[in-house]
């Protein structure tokens, strides 16, 4: 079993130097308020969860052994059963508070994920170089099964107006959870269930830092200043973690096959020490938050790895294309460095230091009887992957993107409305029901077409100069909150596509929620069509096959 604090089997039955560091700043505050007044007065929070989710397409699972032909049917099939308990301790020493959360995950091996671990064993089992054995992810223990130290943190106020806090935790910047413009301090772990999971801060990898605000009360104002160490966190909790290693939420066709997941000898391992891309360096940022009139607002800064890996290509490919001969630009190795084994590998993932300006605001305006929002942020020097055509089509590397790397300048844009709209005539709610339009916009001030950047390497379309997105969320309220339907819509206004998520949320009592939903997605081009039709393909083209229908059981205390 993966687990962040601790490995539950042996021979690595020991502790990590982040929770030995917990443990030992517990002792301290114990010691330093004794035994008994210490281990009284705690508050304990947190949830036991199942969580059930059923295809609802015959999801492509190639066979290797057959030429890459369907696997088998699994059109309602479980794709996941998962039990999830939570736990969170806290304590008002009056001076000085102190936070603990812990949770764990484990989940039953469905048919439909051991035909997925069945395939990513039998891709693995010859490599596409040498020939050689090489191991396959485990993906019950390396990826779905976890025990993890989600917070640990205490907070003083060193002098009125001063407060700092040291430890393992979560700090969000920004004006929205679905687009990380600003809130791109923590990484996201998208492996278990992407882009579909309402609380961010299940899937956002916490991190141990110093967070030190101070207020100014006489500009009614407050800067926040941030330090991330980089070695006390291991670097594959920073950045986002992506289903590269073959699981149900990989992109279309590559469920069952291992990308990147070293240590196991993948073809495109993670390299975590590139100069540029260290995860060893520290991270850090400021924030500085206020009013303007009517208008709440914030101005900030972040200097960390990005959130979203690139590609850096091996400047040897071993598959044999992408040398002069091909004729077509070959970039190579990103600042002429490359880490990984270059007889063996076609790439490796790496998460570029960059840095990240922006700007929040807010405002009620009356006209409107609604909360307008904005968001934007100046990434200088971006990173992404070029290369449209594959190998094969006369491109200068096998998968596209596999070409290089280039940095241009980024600007992403979100404007939001939010309103209370009464449809108790028409829909018979017992409320005001709440309505939210976000519009999001990613924009290449000096973009060229002949860049061939991609959106994501691999399996991608080419990167218009506007990306832009619209979504709309409604929710609704019925027997007194005790029934609330919500309808989650989305469509891509570049590439085509979109989603549509209804679902409803039973509340029984103060303890008990059962939320159920349907997750459909479309796009212009089926997932059978992925493997001929891979250079055209886009956000929602990822998501091909995942339609689903999930149930969520909480018990919370």
């Amino acid at each position: 079993m993966k687990a962040t604090c601790f490995n539950a089997f042996p021979p690595r039955r020991q502790l990590t130097r982040a929770c030995l560091a917990a443990l030992t700043g517990l002792t301290a505050a114990g010691a330093a308020h004794g035994a008994d007044g210490f281990f009284e007065g705690w508050e304990a929070s947190g949830y036991l969860r199942g969580h059930i989710s059923m295809n609802l397409d015959d999801v492509y699972l190639a066979d290797p052994t057959r030429d890459g032909a369907p696997k088998g049917d699994y059109q309602y099939d479980l794709s996941m059963v998962r039990a999830t308990g939570k736990l969170n301790l806290f304590k008002d020493f009056g001076t000085s508070q102190l936070g603990i959360s812990v949770r764990a995950s484990h989940e039953y091996e469905t048919r439909y994920l051991k035909d997925l671990q069945e395939v990513a064993d039998q891709y693995a089992a010859t490599d596409l170089f040498s020939n050689r054995q090489r191991s396959s992810v485990n993906l019950m223990d390396d990826v779905y099964n976890d025990v993890d130290l989600r917070e640990f943190w205490w907070q003083t106020e060193v002098r009125p107006g001063t407060t700092l806090k040291l430890g393992k935790q979560q700090v969000v910047w920004g004006e929205t959870d679905f687009f990380q413009s600003m809130d791109v301090i923590h990484g996201y772990d998208f492996r278990w269930r992407s882009f579909l999971e309402a609380e961010n801060e299940e899937l956002r990898k916490p991190l141990w830092m110093a967070n030190l605000v101070q207020r100014f009360d006489s500009v009614d104002g407050s800067l926040q200043l941030i330090y991330i160490p980089g070695r006390m966190n291991p670097a594959d909790q920073r950045g986002n973690s992506y289903d590269v290693e073959g699981g149900r939420w990989a992109n279309t066709p590559n469920r069952g096959i291992t990308f990147a997941s070293a240590p196991f000898g993948a073809d495109v391992p993670y390299n975590y020490d590139h100069s540029k891309a260290d995860m060893d360096d520290g991270a850090y940022g400021l924030r500085w938050k206020s009013m303007a009139g009517q208008w709440e607002y914030s101005l900030g800064w972040f200097h960390g790895p990005a959130q979203v890996p690139v590609i850096n290509p091996n400047p040897d490919n071993p598959l044999g294309v992408g040398d002069s001969a091909s004729g077509r630009r070959f970039l190579g190795a990103w600042r002429g460095e490359y880490n990984s084994p270059r007889d063996s590998t076609v790439g490796e993932l790496i998460f570029p230091v960059i840095d990240v300006f922006g700007i929040t605001a807010n405002r009620y305006l009356d006209s409107l009887d609604a909360v307008f929002s904005v968001e934007a942020s100046y990434i200088p020097d971006a990173t992404y992957n070029v290369g449209v055509d594959a190998g094969e089509a006369g491109g200068c590397a096998f998968f596209p993107g596999f070409c290089g790397i280039v940095e241009r300048d980024t600007v992403k844009l979100m404007l939001r409305l939010d309103k209370q709209v009464d449809l108790s005539r028409f829909l018979g709610t017992s409320r005001p029901s709440f309505l939210s339009l976000q519009l999001f916009d990613t924009w290449i001030p000096d973009y060229k077409r002949s860049d061939e950047i991609v959106n994501l390497a691999g399996f991608s379309g080419r990167t218009k100069q506007h990306s832009t997105l619209l979504t709309a969320i409604l929710g609704m309220n019925y027997h007194n909150d005790r029934i609330n339907p919500t309808l989650a819509v989305g469509t891509d206004l570049s590439y085509g596509g979109g989603f549509v998520i209804p679902s409803v949320e039973f509340v029984y009592g103060d303890h008990w929620r059962i939320k159920a939903e349907a997750d459909l997605f479309f796009n212009r081009r089926h997932q059978d069509r992925a493997l001929t039709g891979f250079n055209d393909t886009n956000l929602f083209g990822y998501f091909a096959g995942n339609n689903q229908l999930a149930v969520r059981v909480t018990y919370q205390f």
